[in-house]
């Protein structure tokens, strides 16, 4: 019996390990890939002469790659391997923009610094290393290596100059560990993809946000309020299923002249037009959802005292 129970134990120790191992790949698999939203990776520049869009330029001119331009002002673009089965949303903030990179690190499953080849950071990707002589490329990379590690002692250091390296840093990036943060877990969030303002007919100033992007971390219920960075807590009236704007098979984006579909990328604002029925998710049901009111309105005649009448006083007096 002792025997048939320490075999139970194993086994099921054996499977619990299987299930905690599956689910791990699950999650990697569903980050970047085709049933998941694409791996954000936000793009912090650490000196003020080096430029996001530049850095990355080796990543957008690879044949291997599809890429899909964003919406103008975004500061980014959207980068399609179906070599890797991976997608990618490459988010450029701007150098010494604080409040910008602290938003952007909220969503943004990578961090990607941009360091100067000589300078550093003002007072880890490198750019410009190749644009040094040979004999202090070396040197150069050592110097930065050991800067970076005093204060982010688990980082790695990768250059950027050639394909190659950007083909490793695209794998680095799909193979890397993500952590998860407390913050995430509990509540749904996005980076908007796209936004419109519908204006109403009564007033311009009055009207409906119409925002789509990939919805992370919690399901999002359409009842609850949504907070916009910046602007406050606002009330949803529903929740569509758009196609998907960066599909990873490149097949599927050539398909809609011949089906009829129109699927238009601009290169001036980036915009992704498609003529499909839009799936409505969830209507927001006025009876249960959230309301505005953040704090408790005072009752003026809270705390008063009123005097007893003589009839009251009376029946007081009796009893």
């Amino acid at each position: 019996r002792r025997g048939l129970r320490r075999q139970d134990r194993r086994h099921q120790a054996l499977q619990l390990r299987r299930r905690r191992r599956e689910a791990v790949l699950a999650e990697k698999r569903l980050l970047g890939g085709a049933d998941g939203p694409p791996h954000l990776v936000a793009v912090v520049p650490l000196h003020e002469g080096v430029r996001g869009p530049d850095a990355l330029r080796l990543l957008r001119s690879n044949t291997a790659n599809l890429v899909v331009s964003e919406v103008a002002g975004a500061h980014g673009f959207a980068l399609l391997c179906p070599r890797l089965r991976q997608r990618w949303r490459f988010v450029s903030a701007r150098a010494g923009d604080f409040h910008a990179v602290l938003d952007l690190a909220k969503v943004a499953d990578t961090l990607l610094f941009v360091l100067h080849p000589e300078d550093g950071w003002d007072t880890l990707v490198l750019q410009g290393m190749a644009d040094l002589p040979p004999k202090k490329q070396t040197e150069a990379k050592k110097k930065l290596s050991k800067a970076i590690e005093k204060r982010f002692p688990e980082a790695k250091l990768f250059p950027l100059n050639t394909e190659q390296e950007s083909l490793l840093l695209l794998r680095h990036l799909a193979a890397q560990k993500q952590r998860h943060l407390a913050f995430r877990d509990r509540r749904a969030y996005l980076l908007a993809h796209a936004a419109e303002f519908v204006t109403s007919q009564e007033s311009d100033l009055v009207g409906t946000l119409k925002v789509s992007g990939f919805i992370r971390g919690q399901p999002l219920n359409v009842n609850s309020l949504v907070h916009i960075v910046g602007h406050g807590d606002f009330q949803m009236s529903q929740v569509d299923a758009p196609p998907d704007p960066l599909c990873l098979n490149p097949r599927a984006a050539k398909r809609p002249e011949r089906k009829g579909q129109d699927m238009e990328i601009q290169s001036g604002n980036g915009a992704v037009q498609m003529e499909e029925d839009v799936k409505v998710l969830m209507k927001a049901d006025p009876s249960r959802q959230e309301l505005l009111q953040s704090e408790v309105v005072p009752d003026p005649m809270e705390g008063e005292q009123t005097w007893p009448t003589e009839e009251e006083l009376k029946e007081a007096e009796g009893q």
